[in-house]
């Protein structure tokens, strides 16, 4: 923005901000006043009109009581009029209501309902008073008379009549049927007689074109809604929806009927301004009008006002922007010759180097101190950037040596400010991290380089140290991270520095990957020489304990063999009691069903028996020391069923689907048995263990090749398989992925040997999708393959 908009927006604000004061603390106040003058006036005028209206209304009830009491001012009797009174009555109603243009007809009926005078204005050529409305004529005649049996029966109106005092009045608003689309408003009243009685009832129609002649801009509607008469003219409230004839006024301003229902005069009013004046037409108070008059309300004059108003503050306030421009543009250019002089006399004194620079103004006392200081300034500086190079030259001088000296360096070199980001970085750490010293310098180094304690930093970290106030030296080894992703294990020094009064901290990093690993091999060989010490004594565990566990499973064999034939001996007598005396309790079942049960239990504990026994017998033999390593002809299903034997529990817990497809009479193997156990016990928990749900199937099969005469068999699992990329690392000595469940890498390395001392082949076959296949081949063994070795020895 510039500095003349500035000054004139300013100088705008200060002129503008009275006058805005003075609006906003006097402008509402005159506004309210004003309003409410003009809603009194409003309410003036629908009271005047009011007024009007009810002295239309008296005058035309005035008529109508009047001709209600002319049959007893001329002594005559309604119910027993005959054709002379009639046209004498007649008479007599047109003498007085013969000026009254408004009134169309006139109807005199006696008690009973029958009808005794109709008087009714002739039609002529006189034009209607409105659209939709009839004309009118200025004459009335008789329409029938006492004995007229072509009279038309009487209107509604004629019974509320009836239940009417004297000198009340009844209205009714309808069509008028000789003119349709033409309203007729119809009177009645009672006719009383020479005692007070009701001795009949007058109707009075009227024309509400003519007797509303001073409210034709208003619109007129009943006490249910219905619009009979909007001119053109009404303001309309939605144009979908306009307010017209045969519209309903309080399904477009719902807000009116609870105001119509107190049958009094008032003013309505919406949010856009609209105001309409609403009128009853009342003619009895004790009953509804027939009719409601709204009226719109002309606010020409506030609007007017308002304008007039808004004109003035516009006018005056452009005015003053006028002026206030004018002395902004006026202080806006002697600022800019003083800016000009300064830029001037800077550029002489920092890119030209001058030194003699002085500045010289005139105009008020603030400015020529200004121009005297602006001149010290400029000599000062031209004394201080004479030092101050000399001191950069120094400098440069000592930064080139500290380069030189860690651009020498092996180990990376970075310095953090106190900010936490990095203000060095030397080419050591751009080769250890990948990051170079543009990409590094500026940033935050913690962020960079994401450093975290190692499992030895932790350690060292829980170790109590002393506490010390002097400056940081500390050595530490963290694991952090390279450019590409990959960890990186190094060895931190701290030390701090101050630079410029503030703190800084220099980071010395040391690239410790080849000593991590040695470390990591020396700890792993240690960890597998304790495994393997481990499994030494479980195996010399598993004797003793096979051991124990046979005598008590031996004696428990041999009783239950006995116990099995004392029930058999026991049984023909039991059977006898059981035919004689019927069905008896043992060990709380009937007898019937335990002479069923108690052979299926013996044979169930004999088996169990038996099958500890086998189990025990095949850990005997996997943990016997088998120092001569004997080869002998074996049978590779026998080994298989020892082998799955040893690993029932696992399988049971891994699998719910496990199968053997053993093939019988398959020719031996040469080779030794513990070993081949062990070999096929370590294949069968690695499935176990690839299993992911105990969904998954592990099936053993064992088939002769006659092909390459040889014996195979193949361990599969329908587990997680094994990656291409490591398959054939699979038997490499210490190569495992199971490192954190305590796999020391040597099942499958050990196994691979076994099978090579035995001539034959371990091969796997894996996918993700199948699983894995480990497959075990070995040479057929023959009789005279066993002579021929014993004629060579």
């Amino acid at each position: 923005m510039k500095l003349r908009t500035i000054i004139f927006i300013i100088l705008l604000a200060l002129g503008i901000l009275p006058i805005l004061t003075l609006v906003g603390v006097n402008l509402r106040s005159h506004i309210n006043q004003h309003e409410t003058v003009e809603k009194k006036r409003t309410a003036a005028g629908a009271e005047s009109s009011f007024v009007s209206l009810n002295a239309r209304v008296k005058c035309i009830k005035k008529s109508l009581l009047q001709a209600a009491a002319t049959p007893a001012s001329a002594g005559l009797d309604p119910a027993s009029l005959d054709s002379a009174d009639c046209q004498r009555l007649a008479g007599l109603l047109i003498g007085q209501m013969q000026t009254e243009k408004m009134i169309l007809g006139v109807r005199l009926f006696d008690g009973s309902g029958k009808q005794r005078v109709h008087l009714r204005r002739k039609t002529s050529s006189l034009p209607p008073v409105a659209d939709s409305l009839p004309p009118v004529a200025d004459s009335l005649l008789e329409a029938a008379t006492a004995e007229g049996a072509d009279a038309p029966p009487p209107p509604p109106l004629f019974q509320k009549g009836l239940r009417l005092k004297v000198s009340e009045v009844d209205a009714l608003l309808s069509e008028d049927q000789r003119y349709p689309g033409a309203s007729l408003l119809s009177l009645a009243t009672p006719i009383p007689d020479r005692d007070g009685a009701v001795a009949g009832v007058v109707v009075m129609e009227i024309s509400p074109a003519l007797f509303l002649d001073t409210h034709g801009n208003a619109c007129w509607a009943t006490p249910s809604g219905a619009i009979i008469h909007a001119p053109a003219s009404f303001p309309q409230l939605d144009p979908d929806h306009p307010i017209a004839s045969g519209a309903n006024i309080l399904g477009l301003i719902p807000a009116l009927a609870p105001l119509m229902a107190e049958n009094l005069p008032f003013v309505w009013e919406n949010s856009t301004g609209l105001s309409l004046t609403w009128l009853p037409l009342i003619f009895n108070d004790h009953l509804p009008p027939p009719l409601w008059l709204g009226s719109p309300v002309d606010r020409s004059a506030a609007r007017e006002w308002k304008l007039s108003l808004i004109y003035n503050i516009a006018g005056i306030v452009l005015c003053i922007a006028i002026v206030v421009s004018l002395i902004a543009n006026a202080m806006a250019k002697k600022i800019d010759r003083i800016k000009d002089a300064i830029l001037t006399g800077l550029d002489s004194i920092l890119n030209k180097g001058e030194e003699n620079v002085q500045f010289s103004w005139t105009g008020p006392r603030e400015v020529v101190n200004l121009a005297e200081e602006l001149t010290t300034l400029a000599r000062h500086y031209a004394i201080t950037r004479t030092k101050q190079q000399e001191a950069e030259a120094d400098l440069r001088q000592s930064e080139d040596k500290f380069r030189n000296l860690t651009a020498s360096a092996q180990d990376a070199i970075a310095m953090m400010d106190h900010r936490g980001n990095i203000s060095y970085w030397n080419e050591a750490a751009a080769e250890i991290f990948g990051f170079s010293a543009s990409e590094a310098l500026g940033n935050p180094i913690h962020t960079l380089i994401s450093p975290r304690l190692s499992e030895s930093g932790q350690r060292g970290a829980m170790e109590e140290k002393p506490v010390s106030d002097g400056p940081i030296r500390e050595t530490i080894e963290l694991i952090t991270k390279r450019k590409d992703g990959t960890e990186l294990p190094i060895e931190l020094s701290l030390s701090e520095a101050r630079v410029k009064d503030r703190w800084n901290s220099i980071w010395i990093i040391r690239d410790i990957t080849e000593r991590r690993r040695a470390e990591d091999e020396t700890k792993l060989q240690q960890q597998q020489l304790v495994q393997a010490d481990k499994m030494i004594s479980l195996g010399v565990l598993i004797s003793g304990v096979a051991h124990e566990i046979n005598n008590p499973n031996s004696i428990a064999m041999l009783n239950t063999s006995m116990l099995f034939k004392a029930w058999e001996s026991a049984k023909p007598i039991l059977d006898e009691y059981y035919q004689e005396n019927g069905d008896f309790l043992i060990a709380g079942l009937q007898y019937s069903e335990m002479c069923e049960q108690i052979p299926r239990l013996f044979l169930e504990l004999e088996e169990s028996a038996r099958r500890i026994k086998n189990i025990v017998h095949d850990l005997k033999d996997y943990a016997r020391q088998d120092t001569t390593r004997h080869m002998e002809p074996v049978e590779i299903n026998t080994i298989a069923k020892a082998a799955i034997r040893l690993n029932h529990n696992k399988i049971k817990n891994a699998t719910r689907n496990f199968s053997t497809e053993l093939a019988p009479d398959l020719p031996p193997i040469r080779g030794n048995r513990q070993r081949l156990e062990q070999v096929l016990i370590n294949l069968i928990q690695n499935s176990c263990e690839a299993l992911t749900s105990p969904e998954g199937a592990i099936t053993i099969t064992s088939h002769y090749n006659a092909n390459s005469d040889e014996v195979e068999v193949c361990v599969h699992d329908e587990g997680t398989g094994i990656p291409p990329q490591i398959i054939n690392q699979i038997t490499d000595p210490f190569f495992t992925t199971k490192r954190s469940y305590g796999g020391t890498g040597l099942g499958l390395s050990v196994s691979a040997g076994i099978i090579k001392e035995h001539q034959g082949r371990l091969s796997f076959s894996s996918s993700p999708a199948a699983g894995t296949t480990a497959t075990l081949s070995f040479p057929a063994w023959r009789e005279e393959m066993g002579d021929k070795i014993t004629q060579a020895r």
